[in-house]
């Protein structure tokens, strides 16, 4: 069940549908455009969260009956994956660090930042929203006549 419209501030819902929408061009950018390869598992996860963090910011945008449970959905998803993201990220770094020594560390450097790129919009936001939205609203049962 979803929650009514009602029950989401419009200020607060407005700044969300601008972090998704912000958040699906990051991914975007940094999946589709910046990684030289393609590999379908990332091609597929990062199009999932692209398709849902758009769904979550138009449906919060226009305050939609069911913005609260894409909007839940898409930040569930979105810090699972980027608690993911950066636990693969951060074993990365230290493998290429302890293994390759000197040489490894520019490589781990630039998987740090990597992870803090990753942080605020793949974590804090999602994580946030999470908050904003409270637990999910249950439908009221009919009282007995």
């Amino acid at each position: 069940m979803s929650d009514p419209p009602a029950a989401l501030p419009r200020r607060g819902a407005i700044g969300f549908a601008i972090a998704h929408v912000t958040t699906a061009a990051l991914l975007v950018v940094g999946v589709f455009m910046a990684l030289p390869s393609r590999w379908t598992p990332v091609d597929a996860s990062a199009a999932l969260l692209i398709a849902l963090h758009v769904a979550a910011g138009v449906a919060l945008f226009v305050q939609s009956a069911h913005a609260a449970a894409i909007a839940r959905i898409s930040a569930f998803l979105s810090l699972g994956a980027g608690l993911l993201l950066i636990a693969i990220v951060s074993w990365t770094a230290a493998y290429l660090s302890g293994i390759y020594g000197p040489v490894g560390r520019g490589g781990a450097i630039i998987m740090t930042l990597v992870v803090a790129l990753a942080v605020p919009y793949l974590v804090a936001i999602p994580a946030g929203e999470l908050l904003w939205l409270g637990p999910p609203q249950r439908a009221k049962k009919p009282a007995a006549p």
